[in-house]
C-alpha cells in the first residue's frame, strides 16, 4: 500500500506576513519597523524598509577607492626600507601622485589599463599636474613614471593583480648626454682614497668609508645601516641586512677596505663611542651614530680638497664601471650592487659605450672633427 506524504507549506514570519493577524504582531512591528509596511502582493514576502535599505546601497566610488587605504599604507612602509637615504615625504610623493590623478579621475587600481599610463604621462608632461614648478623636467617626469610602473609591478608580482596591466610599458628613458655622468676614473678614485687625515680618529673612520662604498659598490644607506655584527674581517665580507630591494646580502671587502675597516674598528672607534652608539659601525666625534647627511657632506669635503667633484653614489658609480672595465659579468656586478633587474646594470655597460664612442670620435685621427676623412 503506497503511502502519500502531504507537503505543508510553512507560514511566513510574523515580520513578513501580509496582514497581522493579532495585536501582538502589530504591536512587534510598530516597535521594531519605523517605516510603514506598504501592502503587496500576497505571493511576495514583506521586506522591512530597512533591510530594502542595505540590500540596493551601493558604495560610492570614494568609499571603494578607500577600500586601498590599507595597502597603499603598506606600500609606503615598502618605500620607506628601500629608500633609506631619502626623506619619508620624498618617496611618498613620487607614486602618491599618481595614487592622486587616479582618485580625481575616478579610476580604480583594480581597473588599471595601458590607457591610463598613457594618460597620466601627458598630464605630467603638459605640466597639468605641476604645483611648485610650470613644467617637469625629463629627469622628474621619468621619476614620476617609474614610481607609477613600480607600484603596479608590485601589485602583480604579490598576486593582488591576476595580470600586469601596464606590462611592456617603460618610462621612455634614454642614455643621452643630459642624464649621463662618467664614472671617475681609476687615478681619481686613488686621490679621493688617499684625502682623509689619518692622525686623527674620524679620518680613519672617513676613508674606511670612501673604500668599503667604493671597493663593495655599496648604496648609502646600505653603508650608514652597517653595525660591527654586519662586518667579517677574516673572510673579508659584510652582511647587509634590510636593503632597498627588502634582501639580505653578502658582499665581499676589498684587502685595502678591510684593512681600513680594521684600522679604524681598533683605533679610530673606540674613541668616538658614546653612552647610546651600541653596535653602530659609523660614529661622529659627538660620539653618535653618524647620519645619511654626514656621508652626503663628506663628499662634498673631498671634493673641494682634491678637486674632483664626487659623490658616494658616484663611488658605487665607479665600482661596477671599473669591474665592467676589468671583465666582469653583468649578472655578477648586478648581483654585487643588489640590483633587482638587470637591466638596471646594463646602464654600466651602455654607459661606458657611449664615452669610448665620444673618446673615439674627438681623438681617432680618421674621425676628427678638424680632419677630413
Amino acid at each position: 500500500m503506497s503511502t502519500s506524504t502531504a507537503f505543508v507549506t510553512p507560514a511566513p514570519p510574523t515580520c513578513c506576513r501580509t496582514e497581522p493577524t493579532s495585536a501582538t504582531s502589530k504591536r512587534y512591528l510598530a516597535t521594531n519597523f519605523s517605516t510603514p509596511l506598504r501592502s503587496t502582493p500576497e505571493s511576495s514576502p514583506r521586506i522591512s524598509a530597512r533591510f530594502s535599505r542595505n540590500v540596493t546601497r551601493v558604495k560610492s566610488f570614494e568609499g571603494r577607492f578607500e577600500d586601498w587605504d590599507g595597502h597603499f599604507d603598506h606600500y609606503r612602509s615598502i618605500l620607506r626600507k628601500r629608500n633609506k637615504t631619502l626623506k619619508p615625504h620624498k618617496i611618498y610623493s613620487r607614486v602618491e601622485k599618481f595614487w592622486t590623478w587616479l582618485r580625481d579621475n575616478e579610476i580604480l587600481p583594480s581597473d588599471l589599463k595601458k590607457e591610463h599610463f598613457v594618460r597620466y604621462a601627458a598630464d605630467l608632461k603638459s605640466g597639468a599636474l605641476c604645483i611648485e614648478t610650470e613644467q617637469y623636467s625629463d629627469s622628474s617626469l621619468v621619476i614620476f613614471l617609474s614610481h607609477a610602473l613600480a607600484w603596479v609591478r608590485h601589485l602583480y608580482k604579490t598576486d593582488i593583480f591576476l595580470a600586469d596591466p601596464f606590462e611592456g610599458l617603460t618610462t621612455g628613458k634614454s642614455f643621452t648626454k643630459a642624464n649621463y655622468r662618467p664614472a671617475l676614473t681609476i687615478d681619481e678614485v686613488r686621490q679621493i682614497l688617499r684625502a682623509p687625515d689619518l692622525t686623527v680618529p674620524w679620518g680613519l673612520r672617513n676613508q674606511a668609508i670612501l673604500e668599503v662604498i667604493y671597493g663593495s659598490g655599496l648604496r648609502i644607506g646600505e653603508a650608514i645601516s652597517l653595525t660591527l655584527a654586519s662586518v667579517d674581517l677574516a673572510d673579508r665580507f659584510l652582511n647587509l641586512r634590510d636593503t632597498k630591494n627588502g634582501w639580505d646580502r653578502c658582499v665581499p671587502m676589498t684587502r685595502p677596505a678591510a684593512q681600513s675597516l680594521e684600522r679604524y674598528i681598533q683605533d679610530g672607534r673606540p674613541k668616538l663611542q658614546g653612552s647610546r652608539t651600541g653596535n653602530a659601525l659609523w660614529l661622529s666625534y659627538h660620539h653618535e651614530i653618524l647620519t645619511k647627511e654626514t656621508l652626503t657632506s663628506l663628499a662634498a669635503k673631498y671634493s673641494e680638497q682634491t678637486d674632483i667633484k664626487f659623490t658616494m653614489h658616484g663611488l658605487r658609480h665607479a665600482c661596477a664601471t671599473h669591474l665592467l672595465e676589468g671583465g666582469a659579468d653583468l649578472r655578477h656586478i648586478a648581483e654585487l650592487l643588489g640590483h633587482e633587474n638587470i637591466e638596471s646594470t646594463a646602464y654600466y655597460a651602455q654607459a661606458r659605450i657611449r664615452e669610448l664612442r665620444r673618446v673615439h670620435r674627438e681623438t681617432h685621427p680618421r674621425d676628427a672633427q678638424n680632419l677630413k676623412s
